[in-house]
């Protein structure tokens, strides 16, 4: 009898600090939820008191990727039943209820644009305590994405600890915060004659402050990270859906393929939200692409969607289609530009970067298909945009002085073929384009000769697969450049002048004793520099370890590529290229953009 009186003492105690903890934290100012979708669906746990103010809901703002990943958790661990409707309308709710300003989520939109090989470490003011806390399992970009009070960040942090408990011994709150002995700077003695050689550590120095990374890392997204902000302040009473029914014409870019130019034809639905899409690529190559799509605008101003075409070929060909792609865009605050990243493939490393360009009814400029011309030349330059003129006359164009447009070759309301002359010993610079009054700024660069070139990424990422998991491929690109005015090579004005056909291959990065990976990582495309990764799994072929157990074709080397110029010069780069297991746990919301 005295046990359970103690047990029902200790029960009422912890019911009546849960009592007083909900009453504290609903003095919060928080975000009320009025949605009846939302309250049926989530007021159950998350009860809500007489202002409307729902524990924890009430006090979270973040992108609609995490609130997709918030509704599956909460299927999966806590019993939640909605359907997929039920579920898209809850998602919009909390995104347009409780999202980010525009302000907050360009910096860390790379996050939504699935750019997959990004370093985490380069967010300028991030405490390298949050990044232990947080960026072992997470990118710095999801944790970067939310908005909470302390009280709120501190239940988060209970709640890694309770489901990972080794999160804070290992990380959060380590027994050990000084610094580890290895770390340190040692001298090497060689002992006695015939004795063996020691390494003396430096001494360890006293941490600096008795306080754990946890608390670093929470004093840091307290501070910096509020639940309520002037630019959410400021958003939140004029955000409504934009007015996008349109034709917007394409600016893009594709690693591998270059410029892409084309138009978008975006039409109204019932829903003020959701606009279906007709797309029209068109590639330097010559390629030509149609796709039809949907998307759906969050927060007022935050585009996902998708869009579909017939598959042609496999990733591995020039031409490729894929069948599905996605979108992430930004859209303006004054509706006339959209920006962001089309995506697809296993980890979505394969894209376009994109800006939309409202067409309306005046003449756009968008680029052109040469990155660059020599001084002197003459040939021909593609103009691309919308609502250029119909039948136009050379005096119609300016690129710029020293450049004469001879004579218009074809001429279409998106695309002018024209025929130029580059003077002899034009200074080396960025051109305009201009038609009619719209001008596309630094559209070509007019060089006199190529300096050096440098292979983009500087380093990357690749995954094995082809069996039970998806490849991650790896494109690289060689770009050209001029040493600028200051003849200087690697200086401020130095001018790129875009890709050029370099010549790819691999050689072994020696990191290891008897490096063999060059034989097994995968292979390259000699014209392309598109890297294709080996399957998953231990090769029976590769008996790396000194137990002749099969070893996977994981390893790094160098990606070289070469390029000989006009005038038989040879020039070379590299990149630094690690492929790694597959990534068998993945953070991904596709649901965002259906």
């Amino acid at each position: 009898m005295k046990i359970l009186t103690q047990f029902t003492q200790a029960l009422l105690l912890l019911v009546a600090s849960a009592a007083a903890l909900s009453a504290q934290t609903s003095k919060e100012a928080g975000i009320p939820i009025t949605d009846p979708l939302t309250i049926a669906k989530c007021g159950a746990c998350h009860i809500a008191n007489g202002s409307s103010m729902m524990r924890r809901l009430s006090y979270l703002r973040t992108t609609p990727e995490v609130w997709e990943e918030a509704i599956k958790r909460m299927v999966r661990l806590n019993g939640l039943t909605i359907t997929p409707a039920e579920a898209s309308q809850v998602l919009r709710y909390l995104s347009n209820n409780n999202g980010l300003a525009p302000e907050e989520a360009k910096p860390i939109f790379w996050e939504a644009e699935h750019r997959t090989f990004r370093t985490q470490e380069d967010e300028n003011g991030v405490p390298p305590e949050l990044q232990r806390t947080c960026n072992y399992c997470h990118t710095i970009g999801r944790v970067l994405g939310q908005r909470r009070p302390r009280e709120e960040y501190e239940k988060l942090a209970n709640m890694h600890m309770a489901m990972f408990p080794g999160a804070e011994t290992g990380v959060f709150r380590p027994n050990n915060r000084t610094l580890n002995p290895d770390d340190l700077p040692a001298t090497l003695s060689t002992g006695a004659a015939g004795g063996n050689p020691t390494l003396n550590y430096a001494s360890v120095p006293a941490p600096e402050s008795t306080k754990t990374p946890l608390d670093i890392a929470l004093d840091y997204l307290a501070a910096t990270q509020p639940l309520i902000t002037p630019e959410w302040s400021a958003w939140k009473p004029i955000m409504h859906p934009p007015k996008l029914a349109d034709t917007w014409v394409i600016n893009g870019y594709q690693k591998g393929k270059g410029r892409v130019y084309g138009k978008v034809t975006v039409e109204a639905t019932p829903a003020p939200d959701e606009f279906t899409t007709k797309i029209e690529l068109h590639y330097a190559s010559g390629q030509v692409e149609t796709r039809t799509g949907k998307g759906v605008v969050y927060t007022g101003y935050s585009w996902r969607g998708r869009s579909k075409a017939a598959q042609t070929g496999s990733a591995t060909d020039p031409n490729y289609s894929p069948v599905e792609t996605r979108e992430a865009m930004l859209v303006s605050r004054d509706g006339s530009t959209m920006e962001g990243r089309w995506f697809w493939g296993g980890y979505q490393e394969f894209g376009l970067d994109v800006q939309l360009i409202r067409q309306g009814s005046e003449t756009v400029v968008a680029g052109t298909d040469r990155y660059s011309v020599p001084s002197p030349w003459t040939g021909e330059i593609h103009i691309y945009g919308g609502n250029l003129p119909s039948m136009p006359k050379p005096s119609d164009f300016d690129l710029g002085i020293g450049i004469q447009v001879i004579k218009v070759v074809h001429a279409t309301p998106g695309e002018a073929t024209l025929q130029i002359s580059v003077a002899p010993s034009l200074p080396v610079a960025m051109h305009d384009v201009s038609v009619r009054g719209s001008t596309a700024v630094k559209a070509f660069a007019v060089y006199t000769k190529i300096d050096y070139i440098k292979v983009a990424p500087d380093a990357n990422l690749a995954r094995l697969g082809g069996t039970i998991s998806a490849k991650q491929y790896a494109q690289f690109e060689a770009i050209a450049f001029s040493n600028g005015p200051d003849g200087i090579p690697g200086t401020a004005d130095d001018i790129s002048l875009g890709p050029v056909s370099a010549n790819w291959s691999l050689e072994e990065f020696l990191s290891t004793p008897d490096d063999d990976d060059v034989n097994y990582v995968g292979t390259i495309n000699p014209e392309t520099g598109l890297f294709t990764p080996s399957v998953e799994g231990p090769n029976p072929k590769r008996q790396k370890a000194s137990n002749n157990f099969p070893t996977e074709n994981w390893g790094d080397v160098w990606v070289d590529a070469s390029y000989k110029t006009d005038s038989a010069q040879s020039l070379k780069a590299r990149s630094y290229l690690v492929v790694t297991i597959p990534n068998y746990i993945q953070f991904d919301q596709p649901e965002v953009s259906q």
